[in-house]
């Protein structure tokens, strides 16, 4: 069983006098198999110590220089990269100058396998840490040298001249009433009936657990009690884990008063153990200083880091029957987003300059939301959670809680606690702080679009299997967001590039110079091929692209080296698309129909739309494209006309001239015929083209075509000619004519 003891040297405000604490192994196993638990009663030792003079060498410490014990300059690592050494014992304290390259050092307690603290070091670190009982120095680099290399051992007997001062009954303090504990406190209590109950019946409860009772994964009772102590110097003073040595030790009816108080703090300074009055285990020694302990320092104004709002994601619930679409729509799942919850995620984080600071009291402010009228809400919360490896001084937190709209700003101010019930004064307040609003929803899935005389109908999808019709989510709807359709209006950049070779960039990305190509962000969330290679581009910075090695393109630096290739620009830049409509997000109908005039068409063409929602003065992820086919304008009826029979080819084909009687518009024109009279609707059934092609009209008059068709011998016939005009994809009527054709051998 290890007793751990710690103090405070001389505090003015009351209760004054010297403060102590200590920790009991409450959860250690017994002998007989249950929890060692509660002890009987401790009894409290004091000695008078000269602590007059301290050297400079050991000035981060108050305990006398002949404790410390030196072990000279130790040689770490070398042609290892982790190299350790083993003190030879444990120790509460362990300090030296670290030379060598910049490492991390690691003070490792072997019993209980945990970490007590994480240095990193560079040459000519003075480096000073405390702990329970480090036994080991972890050295990660290429290799050093731990100079002047002292530790401190508080548990051996120092042969002081040791006077018992108190015995407390520490197992009766749970049986006993606030107004007897609390004559301990020298002074009126600050916890309520209420809370001295709570804290009573958790440490029943603990008294009355076996190991047998402990779920794997949740805290035990004992553990449950020992951060109720640890809360507070106060409520272990109450519970038997604490003592006041000065005018105001008043004492309980539960303890033993065994030598007078002391009256001041003018003396040459004291060391102070316990001892478990049963087993007469000793805890370690602590000292404190002849003078009136410091006031503690100011923390710097706190910093909030990476503060970002969304809307938490509910778990998309999976559809009860198999989706039977495509491959695209089926991956199409968004998570729906809780509704009307903002999700506030930071790292709070303060510096305090004072290294007897066990932690920061925040005072934080939300201010009132311009957008829902919430009113502005003042809240205070601790931060008291560090780690081995946190930097010394450091307070930093990983917080979430919601607000009620992302408009609302946050600004806080700190001041420093200890482990003796004492605060600072607050630093300043930090300047209100926005914060950054991580939502990107997706639009709509769409379905289909078409496209007539300057109007366009796009069709969304609503009837996924296993899905409700798509709904904007709270934050769209409340800020009024719209649905914005765009249209593409120019093509993809194609551009030849020159490549350097793959290197590493970190967090597997890897970077290549790119040279040959001007405007070269355009390119972000394109993609790019060389030397076999084919990725995206997710970023680029200066003239060099960033992209992630995917599997089957190779990994490492070799991923492909220099030389020529091609950049490809992403469908969905927004250079390449235009804003052709909008709607509002709620209430969508299931066909958006929109005017979306174009200049007409040369010919067939086809015409691509995307969405995106607009909202909260951003705008979100571009969904996925429809197409539509446009068909070009038809073209005019052509002018009337005369025929005139030029005569019989050598194959016996008939020519013809062509002559309008206007001039015909620019375009190109066909001549069909068929036999007998016939109007423009027959001719399209029955009627079949001339040898020629489409053609232009010579002076905008004359057309000439060649006719396959029987002459006739001894009788005249009467065939119907037809000319039309046509243009890519679209074909006018015919302006028709009957013309007679006379007989060879009348």
């Amino acid at each position: 069983m290890t007793i751990y003891l710690s103090s405070i040297g001389w505090l003015s405000e009351t209760p004054a006098g010297n403060r102590l604490r200590w920790h009991f192994p409450l959860r250690e196993l017994a002998d007989g198999g249950g929890y060692r638990g509660l002890p009987q009663a401790v009894i409290i030792e004091r000695a008078p110590l000269n602590l007059r003079m301290v050297p400079s060498r050991v000035s981060l410490s108050i305990y006398p220089p002949g404790w410390w014990d030196l072990l000279g300059s130790q040689s770490v690592g070398g042609l290892l990269l982790a190299d350790e050494f083993k003190l030879p014992g444990p120790a509460q304290a362990v300090t030296f100058v670290w030379r060598g390259a910049p490492a991390r050092i690691e003070f490792q307690n072997s019993q209980t396998g945990e970490l007590e603290a994480v240095r990193s070091v560079s040459d000519g670190t003075v480096v000073y840490v405390e702990g329970q009982a480090m036994d080991t120095v972890a050295m990660l680099g290429t290799g050093g040298m731990l100079e002047d290399l002292r530790m401190l051992d508080l548990f051996r007997d120092r042969q002081l001249n040791w006077e018992r001062i108190a015995e407390i009954a520490v197992e009766k303090s749970l049986d006993a009433d606030l107004n007897t504990a609390g004559k301990r406190y020298g002074q009126p209590v600050t916890l309520t009936e209420e809370q001295w109950a709570d804290i009573v019946r958790t440490g029943q409860k603990a008294r009355a657990s076996v190991p047998a009772d402990a779920i794997a994964g949740e805290p035990t009772d004992w553990e449950l009690f020992e951060l109720l102590l640890g809360l507070r110097w106060e409520i272990a003073l109450l519970c038997g884990f604490a003592y006041h040595d000065g005018p105001d030790t008043a004492g309980s009816d539960l303890d033993n008063q065994l030598a007078a108080p002391l009256e001041s703090p003018d003396h040459s300074g004291f060391a102070y153990r316990i001892r478990d009055a049963d087993s007469g285990e000793t805890s370690n020694v602590t000292v404190v200083m002849p003078t009136t302990a410091a006031e503690l320092g100011i923390p710097d104004m706190p910093q909030y880091i990476s503060a970002e709002v969304r809307l938490p994601e509910a778990i998309s619930p999976q559809p009860a029957v198999p989706v039977s679409i495509s491959r695209t729509l089926a991956a199409f799942n968004p998570l729906p987003f809780l509704a009307d919850r903002f999700e506030v995620r930071l790292i709070h984080l303060t510096r305090q300059s004072d290294i007897r600071a066990h932690g920061v009291e925040m005072e934080e402010i939300v201010t009132a939301s311009p957008a829902t009228g919430e009113r502005e809400l003042n809240r205070t919360f601790f931060n008291r959670s560090r780690l081995p490896e946190d930097p010394p001084l450091v307070y930093s937190s990983a917080r979430s809680f919601d607000v009620s709209f992302p408009d609302v700003l946050l600004q806080s101010r700190a001041r420093a606690i200890d482990g003796w019930d004492r605060v600072s004064g607050y630093s300043a307040w930090m300047p209100p702080t926005p914060l950054t609003l991580r939502h990107d929803p997706p639009p709509p899935p769409l379905e289909s679009a078409a496209y007539e005389s300057g109007m366009a109908r796009i069709m969304r999808r609503t009837d996924i299997p296993g899905e409700a019709d798509w709904k904007p989510d709270s934050l769209v709807r409340r800020t009024g967001g719209r649905l914005v359709i765009y249209r593409q209006n120019a093509a993809p950049r194609t551009t030849d590039a020159g490549f350097g070779s793959a290197v590493p960039a970190g967090d597997g990305l890897y970077r290549a110079a790119v040279t040959g190509v001007n405007a070269l962000n355009d390119f972000i969330g394109g993609i790019f091929s060389t030397g076999g290679v084919t990725e995206n581009i997710v970023a680029v910075s200066g003239t060099d692209i960033v992209f992630r090695v995917s599997g089957n393109a190779g990994s490492g630096s070799m991923a492909f080296g220099s030389g020529s290739g091609r950049l490809v620009q992403d469908l969905k830049h927004p250079s390449l698309w235009v804003q052709a409509a909008d709607f509002p997000a709620d209430n969508l109908p299931k066909e958006l129909v929109f005017s979306d005039p174009l200049p007409p068409a040369a010919g067939t063409a086809v015409v691509t739309y995307m969405a995106r929602l607009a909202y909260y003065g951003r705008t979100g992820p571009p969904g996925g494209v429809v197409r539509a086919v446009r068909l070009p304008a038809i073209p005019d009826v052509p002018p009337p006309f005369t025929a005139e029979l030029l005569g019989i080819d050598f194959f016996h084909r008939t020519l013809l001239k062509i002559r309008f009687t206007t001039p015909a518009a620019s375009g190109r024109y066909t001549v069909w015929w068929c036999d007998g009279a016939a109007s423009p609707e027959e001719l399209v059934r029955r009627g079949s083209p001339g040898t020629h092609q489409a053609q232009e009209a010579q002076n905008g008059l004359h057309l000439y075509e060649t006719l396959t068709l029987p002459i006739p011998q001894h009788m005249d016939r009467l065939i119907t000619i037809g000319v039309q005009q046509v243009s890519e994809g679209a074909v006018s009527g015919f302006a028709v004519i009957p013309f007679p054709l006379p007989a060879l051998q009348a």
